[in-house]
Parts: C-alpha cells; structure tokens; sequence
C-alpha cells in the first residue's frame, strides 16, 4: 500500500524534475523549433528614450557610469538621463549636479523610499517615448540603446530586455552563478521564439512610457514591468545585442542577502501576479510565470520533502536508501564548496554550481519565512 510518506516523495521528486529538467528542457526544443519560423522585427528608429540610473550611494561609480551612457551610440538630442536619487547620503547626487550637462538631471527622492518607488517617481517625470531601467555600475556596449530600440518597430513588442555579461572570479558563488547563468540564458533565448520574457533585467531594459505601470514599493519592477507589459497586450522579448557588463557577486553572505531580499519580494508579489494574469486572461503567460518563477521559487519546498520522506523510506527500501544517499552525498559537496575555494581545482565546478544552487535555495526558504511573518523589503543596499 502507498504511505503518505511515499506520495510526499514522489510529488516533490516530479516538481524537481518539471523545475530543473522537463520545463527548461522543452523550452529549449520547442524553441529551436520555432526560431526560423518566428523572425524578430527590427528597425532603425530611434525615439526619444528617457535613461533611468537607480542609484543609492554610488559616488565611486556614478561619473564613470554618466560617462559612458553619455558616449553610447545613439543621437545625443534623443537622450535625457535621469540619475534617481533614493536619499543618498554620500556625494552621488553632488557629482550629478556638477557634472553640468543638459542632457543629465537629478531626480531626489527623500526618506529613503526604496528602488521600486524612487523609479516611479522618477518615470513621472520622465519625456522619453522609452523607459531605458539601469543601475549604476552596468557598463553597456556602445550600440546598446540601438539594439533596444530597435526592437521597438514591432509593435507588438511594449518591453525589452537586454543581456547581462558577468565578469566572473575565481571563487565558489562566482562559478556556481556563472553556471546558472548558462541555462538562464539559454531558457530566455528559447522563451523569444514561442512565448514572452517572464522577468527583464534591471541592469538593462527598456519599456514603452504608455505602457509603464508604478509598482508597490515592495515589489520588484524587474518582474511586474514584464508582467504589466504582457496584461496590456504586448510582447517580452529578450534582445542578446543589447549587452550591460557586470561584476557578479564573490561573497557567498552578500549573494545570500541578496536572494533572501529577493524572495520576500517574490511571495508578496506572487499572489498579485496571479491576480492580474488571471483577470486579463493571460493564461498562457500564467503557466509561464507559474513553470519558470513561482515553483522555482518555492522549490526549496519540494526539496526539504525529497530528502526528508527518502530518509523516513529508507529503511524500508534499497532504491530509498540510494536516493537519500546520493540526496546527502550532494549536500555534502554544496557545503564543503562553501567552505572551501575549491573553484580553481578540478572538481570545483561541481562544488560551486551545488553550492550556489544549496545557498539559493536556502536564502528563499529564509525570505519565504520572513515574508510570511511581514517583512517587506523596500529599500535595498547594493551588495557587492
């Protein structure tokens, strides 16, 4: 007879599986399938874009980042920057203003109200035809604004997502995100031939300014600016030309800070993204959001109930018994990953994508726990 136990497992083991295996893999097959049938629209417009810099205490980054966005490719008189300024306390908004060009303004958002706010303000005031979302440390290759916009000739197309290149080191949290990144961006790749980006990135995107929805102060833009464009009637779409340079994270504590704030952002978003798709009867997108976002979300779940039913079965059966072997044997590895710089050995690349992947999912189990008990998470440090 089947024990609870035993169906406890065999749900978690098919939620791991559709997660990590049967969704990104068939992703991957159908849109291969689809891309030379499914050709992207581009064109050689260039509206008038409006270039958003979040920013919270950046004065070592914010001249050399204004610098550079001021020498993109892209007509100087169709460009406003706008350094959003969420109540920094350093010489951020100083340097901004000393800068003195016409092109460059400061919007000041006092009480520290958070990201997500400080860019609603922001985006009010805004002139630009486009929203171009940044922050203050992405480097983006000189034909990035051309190859947003370019994407903008399709009308159906209201939101675009460009591409982030990590510059990685040599340490654990560094190469176990360089190895989530390789199946991230093979799924989005994939995801432009049949259906649309389920997140952007805020590093680098753009959205239609009649498109743009504020977000509540506890949400993240980096997913409802894909969600709202998608209940509006348009498309998300991922454009790789379109490329912003980033350091990724080296201290395993700040990218476990990071992720907690990212899940208390997700559980108190989740059941708004459901809402909307639902009443706007964007169905398809909502079995999107539920494959890609929220059961990788919570996929912590399934695994503390694979590996706890598997130990509680395995005095009973041989097959158990291998399972939460080789489930202990994988957590020994993310942990000693952790604890050692086993990056630059030859069996530290498995180390490094178990650690990050243990890590990960630990910090939204945290951030799960700590939404539920009502934290809110609207205003961000940067972690570094």
């Amino acid at each position: 007879m089947t024990t609870f136990t035993e169906i406890a497992f065999w749900i978690a083991a098919v939620w791991i599986a559709y997660v990590l295996v049967l969704y990104p893999g068939l992703t991957v097959v159908v849109g291969s399938m689809l891309q030379r049938v499914r050709k992207p629209i581009r064109g050689d417009e260039t509206p008038r874009i409006s270039f958003l810099i979040s920013a919270y205490n950046e004065e070592k980054v914010i001249a050399h980042k204004l610098r550079l966005t001021l020498e993109l490719d892209y007509p100087p008189d169709r460009i406003e920057v706008i350094v959003v300024s969420d109540a920094c306390t350093d010489r951020t908004d100083e340097i901004v203003k000393e800068l003195g060009d016409p092109r460059v303004r400061l919007h000041r958002v006092e009480g520290r109200v958070g990201k997500t706010a400080a860019l609603n303000s922001a985006a009010l005031t805004a002139t630009g035809e486009l929203l171009v979302f940044s922050d203050a440390t992405g480097q983006y290759s000189h034909n990035a604004l051309r190859a947003l916009a370019a994407r903008f000739a399709d009308p159906s197309v209201g939101c675009v997502s460009g591409r982030v290149v990590y510059r990685y080191g040599h340490d654990v949290t560094s190469q176990g995100f360089r190895g989530y990144q390789k199946v991230a961006v093979a799924v989005r790749q994939a995801e432009n031939s049949f259906g649309d980006q389920t997140s952007v990135s805020g590093s680098i995107h753009a959205v239609r300014r009649e498109l743009f929805r504020p977000s509540a102060p506890a949400f993240s833009p980096d997913v409802l600016d894909a969600v709202h464009t998608v209940v509006h009637g348009r498309r998300v779409v991922y454009e790789a030309e379109a490329v912003s340079l980033e350091d990724s994270r080296s201290s395993s504590s700040q990218e476990f800070k990071a992720r907690v704030r990212i899940s208390v952002q997700n559980n108190a978003m989740a059941p708004y993204i459901a809402r909307e798709l639902v009443r706007s009867r964007r169905f398809f997108y909502l079995f999107q959001m539920v494959s890609h976002k929220l059961m990788r979300w919570w996929l912590w779940l399934p695994l503390s109930s694979a590996l706890v039913s598997s130990l509680a079965l395995a005095t009973e059966s041989a097959a158990f018994r291998a399972v939460a072997a080789a489930q202990l044997a994988f957590y020994a590895v993310a942990v000693a990953g952790l604890a050692r710089e086993w990056s630059s050995r030859r069996f530290g690349a498995i180390a490094a994508v178990a650690s990050f992947f243990v890590m990960g999912n630990v910090a939204m189990c945290v951030g799960t726990i700590q939404g539920l008990l009502g934290a809110e998470r609207a205003a961000w440090e940067p972690q570094r």
